[in-house]
């Protein structure tokens, strides 16, 4: 992350910023958590997956409306702003909403005054205003934009592995002929390894005495030195694929713009997706999950320094999440869920480094003031409740497989709850080997296949 600094104007506010961040980075830091509101009641929404896969940070830039501020560079004199709401009532309205939306019917805004037309038409044109998706583009940002060049075409391959991180470089590995290996990180190893990196460059003593994280490091590492020993292995890092097209088209989206690639064989390893448990509140700006904390620190340096946070749930990413935070210079308090307090190492280790540690506790709410997250509820299975403030809360429970592609593919998904959400059918062992309608072989593996990151870890050393 670069020492010099660039200013960015927030709804005509000057706003000094670290070149290299993130939009979203950068107004977290100046106390800017609400980056939208949500369409339909106006609540605040914040950055949620720092990886562009959701629209919590779609901001006006540069007279450019719906642009991913958790994406997008800050860059001099570049102009940021919410969503314009396209009325003077549209930012009150919006909070009536969030504080009394539960008041309205499910469906009110399309069943309400259809007839007659003239009545319809000015109801909707009264309530589009509060939507805040924004007004069309700017002319001149209409001009700067210029043409698209077409999608370089990459030709044929024989094996196309989406995901750099266990799953897909032992996949890669295993796979024969040429192989494009591809992840949307900067280096092999995918979000985990580059959290690895800061901690250790940090602070390597932090993980003194957390085996099962040197286990995981040390596999991530000894994966990327094969692969990137392997010269029968392409591999593209910062490339994003946008989407598929049967019977065997991929979209790639790279530094240098868009690519088109066909493959023989198909191998979806992207991971899994940050996803939040149910209770009060849990949609407010400042609750994320681990792979943004990752994104969020290695990637942006998101200024944590003297914050307090809170990281809830278990396993290797929240203890990985609590490592971060501490070296990036937060206060840190760690609650484990029921069950998962029964790791002496972890126990020693929080008590080394200072953390607050509660165990058998989950988030029951969470509350926000001036639409920034405050302070964040614990409750035990004994119906106690403890009030933890946090500026920023990590929730680190079962994360929801990536099954974009593999459902573009054709893939029969099934809903297993106790995965994480849909999985590919017959992947009840973490892996799928398959044929998709077109012809095309398709391996889905890993967290994609509904592993979680421990039995990865195990499944691949085994």
């Amino acid at each position: 992350m670069s020492d010099s600094t660039v200013t960015i104007f927030f709804e005509g506010r000057a706003v000094a910023a670290r070149a290299g961040t993130s939009v979203a980075a950068a107004l977290w830091e100046h106390g800017v958590a609400a980056l939208s509101h949500s369409p339909k009641y106006g609540r605040p929404r914040g950055v949620k997956c720092a990886r562009g896969h959701c629209m919590n940070c779609l901001m006006r830039i540069d007279g450019v409306p719906n642009v991913r501020a958790c994406l997008t560079q800050v860059a001099d004199g570049m102009r940021v702003g919410r969503q314009d709401s396209g009325a003077p009532y549209g930012a009150p309205m919006q909070k009536v909403l969030d504080k009394g939306g539960h008041l309205f019917p499910v469906g009110f805004y399309y069943k309400w005054f259809t007839k007659p037309s003239a009545l319809s038409r000015m109801f909707m044109s009264g309530l589009r205003p509060l939507t805040g998706v924004g007004r069309l583009p700017e002319p001149a940002a209409w001009a700067d934009h210029g043409d698209t060049p077409p999608a370089r075409d990459l030709g044929h391959i024989e094996t196309l592995v989406i995901g750099a991180g266990i799953a897909g470089m032992g996949e890669a590995l295993a796979a024969d002929g040429e192989v494009m290996l591809v992840d949307d990180s900067l280096r092999c190893g995918g979000q985990r390894r580059a959290a690895f990196d800061l901690v250790t460059e940090s602070a390597a003593d932090v993980l003194n005495g957390l085996e099962h994280l040197a286990a995981l490091r040390a596999r991530l590492e000894n994966l990327a030195a094969r692969v990137e020993a392997e010269p029968r292995i392409e591999v593209r890092t910062g490339t994003t694929v946008v989407g598929a097209w049967q019977p065997d088209m991929l979209l790639l989206e790279d530094g240098e713009g868009l690519a088109v690639v066909r493959a023989r064989h198909i191998c979806w390893a992207a991971g899994a997706l940050d996803a939040a448990p149910l209770f009060d509140d849990n949609d407010r700006p400042g609750l994320i999950g681990p792979r943004a904390l990752y994104r969020l620190l290695a990637r942006d340096g998101l200024d944590l320094a003297g914050r307090a946070t809170l990281v809830a749930g278990r396993g290797f990413d929240a203890v990985l999440s609590a490592a971060l935070l501490h070296t990036a210079g937060a206060k840190v308090t760690v609650a484990l869920e029921p069950g998962r307090t029964g790791d002496p190492a972890l126990l020693a280790t929080a008590n080394r480094l200072g953390w607050s540690l509660h165990t058998g506790q989950t988030i029951a709410a969470a509350h926000a003031q001036n639409d920034r997250l405050a302070s964040v509820s614990l409750a035990s299975t004994d119906g106690g409740t403890t009030e933890v403030p946090c500026d920023l809360a990590v929730i680190a429970t079962r994360a929801k497989p990536a099954y974009d592609l593999a459902y573009q593919l054709g893939v029969d998904l099934v809903l297993d709850p106790e995965r994480g959400g849909y999985v590919p059918r017959g992947a009840d062992l973490g892996r799928l080997e398959t044929t998709t309608p077109a012809g095309v072989g398709l391996i889905v593996a890993g967290e994609a296949a509904g592993l979680s990151p421990e039995a990865l870890l195990q499944e691949v050393s085994a």
